[in-house]
């Protein structure tokens, strides 16, 4: 399966906004979902196939800590390793 994983913009919320429950598991709602990549000791990245979003992550980060927040990947796709490969990401992003 061929994804990329960059960064999350608040466009990105934007576009599974209306989906966060159906397809993702709504763990928070929008506005604290915004608020948290706001905030500059939160780190968030998405797994992107073909444009469309397949799952998401992120971490606190302080001093010398970090923390997972969470690791999503759509339901239809689970299983797959997506959710594997953001936690990789997400601890070299820690360790940096």
């Amino acid at each position: 399966m061929n994804f990329t994983i960059n960064k999350m913009q608040v466009s990105d919320l934007d576009l599974i906004a209306n989906n966060l429950e159906s397809d993702f598991d709504n763990f928070w709602n929008y506005n604290v979902f915004k608020s948290e990549l706001e905030n500059e000791n939160s780190k968030y990245i998405v797994a992107k196939q073909n444009d469309k979003i397949i799952g998401y992550a992120g971490i606190w980060i302080s001093i010398d800590i970090a923390h997972i927040t969470n690791i999503v990947v759509k339901k239809d796709l689970r299983h797959l390793g997506i959710g594997s490969i953001l936690v990789k990401k997400l601890i070299e992003m820690s360790k940096e």
